[in-house]
């Protein structure tokens, strides 16, 4: 009995020590992921940003005697998120890793992030958008799925972080309130930004029709829309067809595997990529 009791003292500090260095370990990841993706925003040059204030009338260069009436300066607008996005230098990002196909963002949250595409659908959950390990991984592009964003379904997933980092703001969804605040997500690829509006939000099983690959072959669009509509937790009153592009944010539900949290979208409109004209 003696013996027993150093031994289990022995344990227990061991246990302490091995428990102390990976939550120092899972700190430094989400740390690093921090930065890696705060990175991206500086490589991107996706800052908020503000036109620089014009002038109705020129100032003068040189001293020159009062003017009483000089025009005031008009305050400088807030670019729109689209306008932001279609300012994205994507070129930078995939001089670092050519997997980047576009940036994803849902307007007023912390959802904002490059969006890239693997050969596979394993490569990106532990690899930032560096291609660098960290478990909070990538917000990736279903690898069958088009990088053109062209098809009639688009998957994208992402780890349902805790600090609401990734895709673990999607859970917000579960509120009517949320939705009513952000109701759209926005993806800037090569060709221009696209703007989806939300028409779902649910638990779907990960055996569903949503995840199905043979959607269009197999004629069960009606069958995805109902799916989707009848196991919403949201009220958007928009009903999608099959001639619509839909897009759907897929991350755990922290409940096993057997269903994920999805968040479903349909495409609204396309803006044109490049330098927007001043308004």
């Amino acid at each position: 009995m003696k013996r027993i009791v150093p031994i289990a003292k022995g344990c227990l500090a061991l246990l302490l020590v091995v428990s102390l260095a990976l939550a120092a370990q899972a700190k430094r990841n989400r740390l690093l992921a921090l930065e890696a993706y705060e990175q991206a925003k500086t490589v991107a040059r996706l800052e908020e940003e503000s036109r620089p204030a014009a002038s109705q009338g020129e100032t003068p260069s040189a001293p020159a005697p009062e003017v009483p009436d000089e025009p005031p300066e008009v305050p400088a607008e807030p670019l729109t998120t689209w306008e932001r996005l279609a300012q994205i230098d994507l070129a930078a990002l995939q001089e670092i890793n050519p997997d980047v196909i576009g940036w994803i963002e849902i307007p007023g949250t912390t959802l904002s992030y490059p969006l890239v595409q693997g050969r596979d659908n394993q490569y990106y959950l532990n690899r930032t958008w560096e291609a660098k390990r960290n478990p909070a991984g990538s917000i990736f592009v279903d690898y069958t799925c088009s990088p053109e964003l062209d098809g009639f379904h688009t998957i994208i997933y992402g780890h349902r972080m805790n600090n609401d980092t990734m895709f673990g703001v999607l859970q917000s969804y579960r509120n009517p309130d949320f939705w009513t605040d952000h109701p759209s997500v926005y993806i800037a690829i090569e060709d221009g930004v696209y703007r989806y509006d939300l028409f779902s939000a649910q638990e779907a099983e990960v055996k569903g029709v949503v995840y199905r690959l043979d959607i269009v072959k197999s004629g069960l669009e009606e069958e995805f829309f109902r799916y989707c509509l009848d196991n919403a937790v949201i009220n958007t009153l928009l009903t999608p067809t099959a001639e619509d592009r839909i897009l759907t944010l897929s991350t755990c539900t922290g409940r096993g595997h057997a269903t994920r949290w999805v968040v479903h979208a349909v495409l609204a409109q396309t803006y044109p990529a490049g330098q927007p004209e001043d308004r």
